[in-house]
């Protein structure tokens, strides 16, 4: 694996990582989908081990944002571009949570 390749993924992870910790701190709980029929979790967790652990199996993923035990918005993330433009699109309501991540692609970007 070219050094470049193992550059883009640790941007990708940091900016996923953000992610997650900004939604867990916000008080959403995650799951994941990566195309499959059905979330790679059996429930949404609050533990950042478990939600990672749960992606980067695929070339893409969606965090399932969930609040109160309802789905309220989710976050698109594709891998493999440049890193820094790992999220692809996320749903409107998410937009505070997700500034941390948006301004850490900006430094990468």
């Amino acid at each position: 694996m070219s050094g470049s390749v193992k550059m883009r993924q640790m941007v990708e992870k940091r900016i996923a990582r953000r992610v997650i910790l900004d939604a867990l701190a916000a008080g959403f709980t995650l799951n994941v989908n990566n195309g499959g029929d059905t979330h790679e979790l059996p429930a949404p967790s609050n533990k950042v081990k478990v939600i990672l652990d749960a992606m980067f199996a695929a070339d893409e993923d969606y965090l399932i944002f969930y609040k109160e035990g309802k789905k309220v918005g989710w976050v698109w993330l594709i891998y493999g571009n440049s890193g820094w433009d790992v999220v692809s699109d996320y749903t409107c309501n998410l937009e505070p949570v997700m500034k941390g991540a948006s301004d850490l692609a900006d430094k990468y970007a």
